[in-house]
């Protein structure tokens, strides 16, 4: 098996939606929750620790986030590092992310409406101008050429981070049962096919396992709103499937309220370039 064949394994069963901004800004309130929600998110206290620990993030070291959404890690890394400048291609995530930023008052966040896929690195004047480039479960990292772009950007080390498994309670129901959707997993070789990439490239990028359980717990009117943000789906018009999720949530639903229960398996790898 060579680099084309990784490259290949990569692409296959990728759906188009994960580069649609309208996507991203359906989804922005939700994923903004999690920066706002007054408890402390223990994945991203991990991964600065991880990264930390190993040398990648410092306090003299610039950053850029790819794919940076509400801002929760870019926060966090410009705690603790001289710059950064995050990037998504969601016009709504980057309204919180620049809220979430100065509301602890930090002067050193750059956050940049782009596509990943769209950014000419000597446009921008950053080819190797970034001690850290992250892409944490970031989608615009998703095939060779916008993993090339990452690495070109880097002057010290790439730090990536994506599910190698995950089993959402509801969602799964809804997607395969309710809505009977094919089961796509949009992660599915992702991690597997970076790493062989990575390595026949010459690079030697180190890989840590973390399993993380968690409950989400919504309103029926929130639920409706976050699933039906979810799903696109070509075998019946919207208002049907919006009916059909609305059905089965309040079929499960607990005194208005429907609880999700998420495993996941992540994946961190890293390398210097």
């Amino acid at each position: 098996m060579d680099i084309q064949y990784f490259t290949r394994l990569w692409r296959e069963g990728k759906g188009a939606k994960v580069s649609v901004q309208s996507f991203w800004n359906n989804r922005a309130e939700e994923f903004n929750k999690l920066v706002t929600q007054g408890r402390p998110d223990e994945r991203i206290r991990k991964i600065v620790e991880f990264l930390s620990d190993n040398g990648l993030l410092s306090k003299d070291c610039s950053v850029l986030d790819i794919g940076c959404g509400p801002g929760r890690f870019a926060v966090e890394f410009a705690k603790q590092s001289t710059d950064v400048t995050g990037l998504d291609i969601s016009d709504k995530m980057l309204d919180y992310a620049v809220r979430n930023a100065e509301a602890v008052n930090l002067t050193n966040t750059t956050f940049i409406n782009l596509n990943w896929d769209d950014v000419n690195l000597e446009d921008y004047g950053w080819n190797k101008r970034f001690d850290l480039v992250t892409a944490i479960n970031s989608p615009g990292i998703h095939d060779r050429i916008t993993l090339e772009k990452m690495i070109a950007a880097s002057k010290g080390y790439c730090f990536l981070s994506n599910f190698v498994d995950r089993i959402d309670s509801v969602q799964d129901i809804l997607r395969t049962e309710i809505l009977k959707l094919e089961e796509v997993r949009f992660y599915s070789n992702t991690i597997y096919s970076i790493f062989n990439i990575l390595w026949l490239t010459g690079y030697y990028p180190s890989i840590t396992y973390v399993d993380t359980d968690r409950e989400t717990v919504r309103t029926v009117e929130e639920a409706c709103v976050y699933y039906g943000t979810l799903f696109e789906t070509e075998n019946c018009p919207r208002d049907e499937k919006n009916d059909l999720i609305r059905h089965y949530l309040e079929e499960i639903s607990v005194n208005g309220h429907v609880m999700e229960k998420v495993q996941t398996k992540t994946a961190w790898i890293y390398w210097k370039v």
